[in-house]
């Protein structure tokens, strides 16, 4: 009998006094930290990508041309060298025995930890879509139609595990995506593109593509791209820049049935039952941790995780003990809510992955925990989401939202308060003040004495309460 990975681990064993799982942002983040307090303890990096490293926020300016692959990485060659990391790339990871203290790699190789870090990012959301082959039948040279003897069998369903099966269908949220759609694009010589989702990474490839002259399409379940954090006023302001670039935005709508044709896309079917004739789809409907991994494992049988993420206290530590957990693929301290909450943010997991590193070189740091806050510029229009944007009927409290919305100049401004104190705020257009709005609610600050001067064009520290401004002065600053 063959042997599977599994068993076979004994025979390829490494040791390492750290792992970590993920070389990106909070990985790389965790390197640091550990060197700086530990200089000779041996690190292990594993990754299933083919790439040293790279910035995920930068792959949608490598498809539309402004970078090239060369400036698309942020940690240099020397940065292993110089820290003594031993990188491992393309090995995919499939288990991990927190008994034994190894991980498991598909091929049977394991690697056994003294600390172990779970950094491995998210995985993108694939919805279950009906697929209709069109290839039932060929046109001969005089138009006799004829049944294939030999027909490859495509999914009827689309799925997660099998949408690389079809050309032409794509997801975008690593460097490996951002290569293949730009291969296909100039083979195929594509002119148009369906985006399949109207959310930060939808918008971004959207951008991308328009940038080098395709024509878009994008599907949007909501009432308004971006919905996650923007309002109808906010969203107004994007769709409209889109669409004057050539873009169509189709909202309260989904793709219900895909055609293929050839095994290539070659057209899709809305809910709504219009059909869009296109070569190219980018799914973009979301990003869920990656928590393959630890599938059926003691982890998710203790409840230490769960499909939101990988539960972590004040340490980044998770519920078992030596394994750590940073980045996308966690779920830790919203100081808003006082939940649990799952951000996919870089400048979160570089944190996140920061205090990890130096726990697991033996310090005693604590993840004061965060807020959701995301900044973005589409065609332009810089914005930037801070916290609660869009509260829900049944929070309680006084809740009073503060606009200003000015659409000619492409300008909005959105602060939500909470008993006199912000916690979700949206700028647009204009992007000035924002670090003096994330310490107002990193702070905790009262407002009510100067609601009147939150959304005005001048607003700045002068105007801030007299105790926050001798804070600001003797305590910690601000970031502006």
């Amino acid at each position: 009998m063959m042997e599977n990975a599994v068993d076979k681990v004994q025979k390829n064993i490494e040791t390492s006094d750290y792992i970590i799982i993920g070389n990106s942002a909070a990985g790389l983040s965790a390197v640091s930290s550990i060197r700086s307090v530990d200089r000779e303890g041996s690190i292990i990096i594993l990754t299933n990508e083919p790439f040293k490293n790279y910035s995920k926020p930068l792959i949608t300016y490598y498809l539309a041309g402004k970078v090239q692959l060369e400036d698309i990485y942020f940690k240099s060659d020397e940065f292993y060298c110089e820290n003594n990391v031993l990188l491992k790339m393309e090995i995919n990871i499939i288990k991990i025995d927190f008994e034994l203290k190894q991980v498991i790699s598909d091929k049977g190789l394991c690697f056994k930890y003294k600390k172990l870090l779970i950094a491995n990012g998210g995985t993108p959301i694939i919805p279950k879509i009906k697929v209709s082959d069109n290839n039932d039948e060929i046109k001969t040279g005089n138009n006799i139609k004829i049944k294939p003897t030999e027909k490859k069998v495509y999914p009827e369903l689309l799925e997660s595990n099998n949408y690389k099966d079809i050309s032409g269908i794509f997801t975008f949220t690593n460097l490996q995506d951002a290569i293949q759609v730009q291969a296909y694009i100039i083979k195929n010589s594509i002119k148009e593109a369906i985006i399949l989702g109207g959310g930060l990474i939808g918008l971004k490839s959207a951008e991308a593509l328009l940038e080098i002259g395709i024509r878009v399409k994008i599907i949007e379940l909501s009432d308004r791209i971006l919905s996650a954090t923007f309002d109808k006023q906010a969203s107004l302001i994007i769709e409209k820049e889109l669409e004057s670039k050539g873009s169509k935005i189709y909202t309260g709508n989904t793709i219900s049935k895909i055609i293929i044709k050839n095994g290539v896309l070659n057209e899709t079917e809305l809910k709504n039952g219009e059909k869009i004739a296109s070569r190219l789809l980018i799914i973009a409907v979301g990003v869920i941790p990656d928590l393959s991994i630890v599938k059926n494992s003691r982890m998710e049988k203790e409840k230490i995780s769960h499909n939101k993420g990988i539960f972590t206290d004040e340490h980044m530590e998770t519920g078992i003990k030596d394994v750590f957990a940073a980045g996308d693929v966690v779920e830790s301290f919203d100081f808003i809510t006082g939940n649990k909450s799952n951000f996919a943010i870089w400048p979160l997991a570089v944190r996140q992955g920061e205090v990890a590193g130096l726990n697991m070189a033996g310090l005693n740091k604590t993840y004061g925990g965060s807020y959701f806050m995301n900044s973005i510029e589409i065609l332009k229009i810089p914005s930037i989401s801070m916290g609660i944007t869009n509260p829900s009927e049944d929070m309680q409290g006084n809740i009073e939202i503060i606009k200003d919305f000015k659409p000619e100049r492409k300008t909005y401004k959105k602060i939500v308060m909470l008993d006199g104190k912000i916690i979700g705020l949206i700028l647009e257009g204009n992007i000035d003040r924002a670090g003096i709005y994330g310490g107002l609610i990193k702070n905790k600050v009262d407002v009510s004495g100067i609601r009147e001067n939150l959304v005005k064009e001048d607003f700045g520290i002068i105007q801030l309460p007299s105790d926050y401004k001798k804070h600001l002065v003797i305590g910690e600053g601000i970031e502006v």
